[in-house]
């Protein structure tokens, strides 16, 4: 009985434990299979197009109430049947983007690859927009190649379990029949399709981007009547009787795209001819642009050409204002409708180039667009001297792209640069050998290639050549220059000797001769004052002999006192002066 009751127990635990297991197996398959509910899909998913019309697809996450913060993925088309006009992020609920949306036409691939690092807790969110152009007629489909959603659980659980790609039905463009139209045959003096002109649209066959028409026309003698209409079709008959017969008409709010008005007139012999006058209206700027290279682009090539992709649902867009980097802006006619635009051959680095297109209308819309021409690997000098005598042409040898013309410059410092054209064989090397031979000086030499696109390398790194005369020219060179300096000086020295020399002989005698002339004049100077006192005296006994009392008068004694005194003075002072000079040589000579 023991055995029995402890059997059942034992029975009973075992139960209770299968149970639980169970039960918590039962509920880690739930939590996972709703953990790993994501979805990526397009939307919508179907739709009826008509052939070259425009159709935009939305790339969305169904996150089934999970938080993610991650999604990539890749799209696959047959570009036969869809051509992708544009990608583009706007309303998506990622910000960061590990790559910006991209898309091969002729592959006929989409990819993406973005992310909000706060994660999305939505139900449904847009991931990206994508533009299909419709082409031929038949079931187009879109669908996921790969993708992946990641979970906000800190880990990247890859939670997507299911990707739904789309089918889209291409219809030929309809040709509907237009309604037979029974010409009306004009009784004869019935007046004649009359010519209407416009204001707001002057040229039928033109677009305008008012949706409001004026129009009129001339009303002929015995005009008794006139009908108009106003439709889609470009050969309708009018319906709107005037009985009082109008010359001009308003129409407001036309529709965007073509529409046609009808115009007929009436005189007592029946209704003439009807008019169909054309107006083409387009209100609306292109709803989207988008620049980009096209397909294949070589960015090395140094002329680029563009592909401008405009959605306008009115009217055709075939004038393109573009401005390049800085320069003025010019105008491009698109006449082949290939929507591309050839770029002028640009120098590598970073350009940028800003793009409005107009419809027919002369509504615009501006795109922008920035690229790098790359510039290849620059040329290197592998083989020259550092060091040559005038004597020497040099040989130098480089290394670029094969086939490539390369410019080498050399400029002699302090002089101006002369250039020179070479080309590199089929392994890219080149030999550059001047024409003459260099003069003494410093030269620097830097190349630069051109492939046979116009492509540009980058400079050369720069290569100096010293030219000089060998070392025993330069010795002698130096010893000659030495001399030429050295013997004028000695020259100029000696004759400096020589000439003081002889200037101090001179100078001796000369003092010598001036003492001997000084004394000279000394002594002739007093023989000669000591004749004019005689002389004066004697004058004076004349002058007493005449005067019987042998005196000279008051007056006459007087002038003869300052005779004397006036001659005694001269003496003096010609008697210092000489013995001054005497005194002076004589100091002179004692030096």
């Amino acid at each position: 009985m023991i055995m029995i009751n402890t059997y059942s127990s034992l029975t009973v635990k075992f139960v209770q434990l299968f149970m639980a297991t169970l039960l918590g197996f039962t509920l880690y398959l739930s939590s996972a299979i709703i953990a790993e509910a994501a979805s990526l899909a397009l939307s919508p998913s179907t739709g009826v197009y008509t052939s070259n019309s425009t159709f935009t697809v939305r790339v969305v996450v169904n996150t089934s109430g999970q938080s993610v913060n991650a999604s990539e993925g890749s799209l696959s088309f047959n570009p036969s049947e869809l051509s992708v006009v544009s990608v583009n992020r706007t309303g998506s609920i990622f910000s960061l983007w590990v790559a910006e949306p991209s898309f091969s036409n002729s592959a006929g691939t989409i990819s993406f690859s973005g992310g909000l690092p706060s994660g999305y807790s939505g139900m449904v969110g847009t991931i990206m927009n994508v533009t299909f152009r419709a082409k031929g007629s038949g079931a187009a489909k879109v669908n996921f190649n790969s993708g992946s959603v990641l979970a906000n659980d800190g880990r990247g659980t890859n939670i997507l379990t299911s990707m739904n790609g789309g089918t889209y039905t291409i219809q030929a463009k309809s040709l509907a029949p237009q309604p037979e139209i029974i010409e009306y045959v004009a009784p004869a003096n019935t007046p004649a399709a009359p010519k209407i002109t416009s204001p707001t649209h002057p040229d039928s066959s033109k677009w305008y981007s008012s949706n409001v028409a004026e129009l009129s026309w001339s009303l002929p003698s015995g005009v008794t009547a006139v009908r108009t209409l106003l439709n889609e079709n470009p050969t309708s008959v009018p319906t709107k009787v005037y009985d009082n017969p109008i010359e001009s008409i308003s129409i407001n709010e036309l529709d965007e795209g073509v529409s046609y008005f009808h115009l007929q007139l009436k005189n007592s012999d029946g209704w003439g001819r009807v008019t169909h006058y054309r107006l083409g209206v387009d209100t609306a700027n292109p709803s989207s642009i988008q620049v980009s290279t096209v397909e294949g682009s070589d960015l090395a090539n140094p002329i680029q050409t563009l592909k401008v992709d405009v959605v306008d649902e009115t009217s055709n867009v075939l004038r393109f204002m573009v401005k390049l980097d800085s320069d003025e802006p010019y105008e491009f006619i698109d006449v082949t409708g290939s929507s591309t635009i050839e770029m002028p051959s640009l120098e590598p680095g970073y350009h940028s180039v800003i793009i409005e297109a107009f419809d027919q209308a002369g509504n615009s819309i501006v795109g922008t667009y920035s690229f790098t021409i790359l510039a290849f690997d620059k040329p290197i000098f592998t083989d020259y001297p550092t060091e040559i005598n005038e004597e020497v042409i040099p040989v130098i040898k480089g290394i670029t792209r094969p086939n490539s013309d390369v410019e080498v410059t050399i400029t002699k410092v302090g002089g101006e640069p002369t250039a020179y054209s070479v080309t590199s064989d089929a392994d890219g090397q080149f030999i550059f050998i001047p024409e003459g031979t260099f003069s003494n000086g410093v030269y620097e030499l830097v190349a630069q290639a051109s492939d046979a696109f116009g492509a540009k390398s980058e400079f050369s790194d720069t290569v100096r050549i010293a030219v000089q005369q060998p070392g025993y020219l330069r010795v002698g060179s130096l010893i000659v220059s030495v001399l030429s300096v050295l013997i004028p000086l000695l020259v100029l020295l000696f004759i400096l000797i020589i000439g003081g020399w002889y200037m101090f002989v001179y100078a001796r005698r000369f003092r010598k001769r001036v003492r001997v002339e000084s004394a000279e004049a000394l002594q002739i100077l007093n023989s000669e004052f000591a004749y004019l006192k005689r002389t004066l005296s004697e004058q004076e006994a004349i002058i007493q002999s005449t005067r019987k009392t042998k005196k000279l008068t008051k007056a006459e004694a007087e002038m003869i006192e300052v005779m004397n005194t006036a001659l005694q003075a001269s003496r003096q002072k010609v008697e210092k002066e000489i013995e001054d000079v005497a005194d002076l040589a004589r100091k002179e000579n004692n030096k």
